[in-house]
């Protein structure tokens, strides 16, 4: 489940009074990867390489399903060593890659396994943050956090940039920070 973040501090301060841990601000680039006709993401599925300092994650992202604002989608992921020599072999089998988006996240975990996990990420669309786990878990967090439902995106951030690129052409073609 994700949403916007108005007030980024208050909202980590109700994390950490329900005894969530930050950890470090990672910055990422996350490469998504098709074919010349975007078989793949016409299918609603996703193709990715996210790469945090030196190495990555090779993810593959099911359709999703959404029950009451909630996606669901099937998500495989296998670490790599090397995220450009990932990318290099995947174009060399047909794929190229077509849209970048980057973000700041810090992560933060509670120590019972069974509570979700919560993202905090900066993008250059401004500041959202995610709640991942089980549907009920995730619906009992969002309420402890004083998050609506109502406020639940269902979209990626591959959506909510191309509907801010509708809005105002102007923004490069990938969501990426000013340099």
């Amino acid at each position: 489940m994700k949403f916007r973040l108005r007030d980024r501090a208050s909202f980590e301060a109700r994390l950490r009074a329900r005894g969530a841990v930050a950890g470090p601000l990672e910055e990422e680039v996350n490469i998504l990867l098709d074919d010349a006709a975007r078989t793949i993401y016409g299918s609603g599925r996703a193709l990715r390489v996210r790469t945090v300092g030196a190495t990555g994650t090779l993810t593959f992202k099911g359709e999703a399903t959404f029950t009451n604002g909630v996606k669901s989608r099937l998500e495989l992921e296998t670490g790599v060593d090397a995220p450009e020599r990932t990318i290099q072999i995947l174009t060399a089998l047909g794929l190229t890659a077509w849209f970048r988006y980057d973000k700041r996240r810090t992560t933060w975990r509670f120590q019972d396994p069974a509570r979700p996990l919560v993202v905090v990420d900066e993008t250059p669309l401004g500041l959202f943050a995610e709640i991942e786990g089980d549907d009920g878990a995730v619906r009992q967090l969002a309420k402890e956090l004083d998050v609506d439902e109502g406020e639940f995106l269902t979209g990626s951030y591959l959506s909510l940039y191309q509907e801010a690129r509708r809005r105002d052409p102007s923004l490069p073609r990938d969501m990426v920070f000013p340099s």
